[in-house]
């Protein structure tokens, strides 16, 4: 029997290769991406609601920089934005010392990218710190712990893209959350905080220019208002003088020399108070012209010195000097800095009293020269202390002494911009020591002359309250044992 199906071809089975391991990739992206989009929201959501707040400005700057720290991990965090005004703003946690938040600040402006050319025209910026409100949400709050006493803090810059004038800066504890800066803030969170903290930190630099603006316009009319007192009462003095001297009511050949006299020594003080107001005026405008060279502190110290024995002689005070070589040298404006120790050796001659004594002392720290004026009289009290380089100020005890009132804030603003400072210790009782501090030979920071002042005056403090402690004892009876 024959089968008649028709034979077919062998045919090789096909090998099928192990497919791969299957991996969802795009589910594994979405995941990443919601979770950076979780936390961009809710970034987002809390900047809103601080801008929306209706609090000030200081207030939400340093809330949404404090939020933009916690968020990255930080223990606090700054803005710089440059334009046609630098800005540099640093939030403060509550309690803390703004010292190391102007630090930190400063580090941002001068480590923050910029042309060549740009940084050496621009000077420091200013640097806002705004205090974070203790009412502010804690989950909105910084929560990174404080670095160890003397320990360097780590920070790190986030530039923003898109944005090339802003930057932000962080201080971090610890270098392992700095390295998770840009982890923590993707270039898309980083630019939406900074467009806000930019927004936010012009409106505070305008708020506190028209604040400052407000209390000049105020000071301003009181000013005009104490100026027009000052020159309105010895105005009515002369003229009653001067009436009745023309109106033939004074027929004695020495009373109307005495009232002309006093009539002169009115003119002299008005002259005085004219000459006093325009040199504010100049100050102010920045218009008074300094000519800024290294002198001798001993030779324009002794000039004045010299210059004020005779009144010293005629007062019955003992006028010392305590000078340093003749070689060493400061920086300022020679007549102007003479002009200022003429006023404080001119004040404490004055206000001392016969019997005593007044010593004009300079030397050097570092590269700061010091200069000071120090009596033994009686001293200064608290109050008058923080009020005496206010202008027109005069204490209720020199009431009757003739001056301006202006002599010592003079003496300040031109302290100031000569790049030095002056300052007063005193003790009541004890005496009193100011001290006018200018820079060295060479160019010297406002911040080291700043220190070294606080420092020279913490000193002649000490010693004036022990002066004060060795006449007390003397004055019981007491033998007194000075340390050896």
């Amino acid at each position: 029997m024959n089968d008649h199906r028709p034979i077919r071809p062998s045919v090789a089975v096909p090998t099928v290769s192990r497919p791969p391991v299957f991996v969802e990739r795009r589910s594994a992206h979405r995941r990443d991406s919601d979770r950076i989009a979780q936390r961009e929201t809710t970034l987002l959501a809390r900047s809103l609601d601080i801008l929306a707040s209706g609090d000030d400005a200081e207030t939400r700057l340093a809330g949404i920089l404090d939020l933009l720290a916690g968020t990255a991990g930080a223990h606090r965090a700054a803005i710089v934005a440059d334009g046609s005004d630098r800005r540099v703003a640093v939030a403060v946690p509550p309690g803390e010392d703004p010292a190391a938040a102007i630090a930190h600040g400063r580090w941002l402006d001068a480590a923050a990218q910029r042309s060549r050319a740009r940084r050496a025209a621009a000077m420091p910026a200013p640097v806002l710190v705004a205090t974070v409100s203790r009412d502010a949400p804690r989950e909105n709050r910084a929560t990174a712990g404080t670095r160890h006493e003397g320990t360097e803090p780590v920070r790190a810059i986030l530039p923003i893209a898109g944005l090339p004038d802003v930057a932000l800066g962080f201080e971090f504890v610890d270098a392992r959350s700095a390295d998770r800066l840009a982890t923590a803030l993707p270039p898309t969170m980083a630019r939406h905080a900074a467009v806000a903290l930019a927004l936010v930190t012009e409106q505070l630099t305008l708020e506190r220019e028209l604040a400052a603006l407000r209390a000049s316009d105020t000071e301003r009319a009181g000013f005009v208002s104490t100026v027009a007192h000052e020159l309105r009462t010895p105005l009515t003095g002369l003229s009653g003088y001067l009436d009745l001297i023309l109106g033939g009511k004074v027929t004695d050949a020495d009373v109307k020399r005495e009232f002309l006299e006093r009539s002169r020594q009115i003119v002299d003080s008005m002259g005085e108070l004219v000459g006093d107001l325009l040199e504010l005026s100049r100050l102010e405008a920045g218009s008074l012209r300094l000519e800024l060279t290294t002198f001798s502190v001993a030779e324009a110290a002794g000039r004045v010195t010299a210059g004020l024995h005779p009144i010293a002689l005629d007062l019955g005070v003992e006028l010392l000097s305590n000078l340093p070589p003749r070689m060493r040298a400061a920086t300022g404006d020679r007549r102007r800095v003479e002009q200022i120790v003429t006023n404080l050796a001119a004040n404490a001659l004055k206000f001392t009293g016969s019997g005593r004594r007044v010593e004009v002392a300079a030397w050097f720290e570092g590269m700061v020269a010091l200069i000071a004026v120090r009596d033994d009289g009686p001293g200064i009290a608290p109050d008058d202390r923080a009020r005496i380089f206010e202008r027109f100020y005069r204490m209720s005890a020199h009431e009757r002494v003739t001056g301006t009132g202006l002599g010592l804030p003079i003496a300040r603003e031109l302290a100031w911009a000569m790049g030095g400072d002056l300052g007063v210790a005193s003790v009541p009782g004890s005496g009193s020591s100011f001290v006018l501090a200018l820079p060295g030979p060479a160019p010297t920071d406002a911040e080291a002359v700043g220190a070294t002042l606080t420092r020279v005056l913490n000193a002649e403090e000490f010693a004036l309250e022990e002066r004060a402690v060795l006449r007390a004892m003397q004055l019981a009876g007491r033998p007194i044992s000075r340390p050896a």
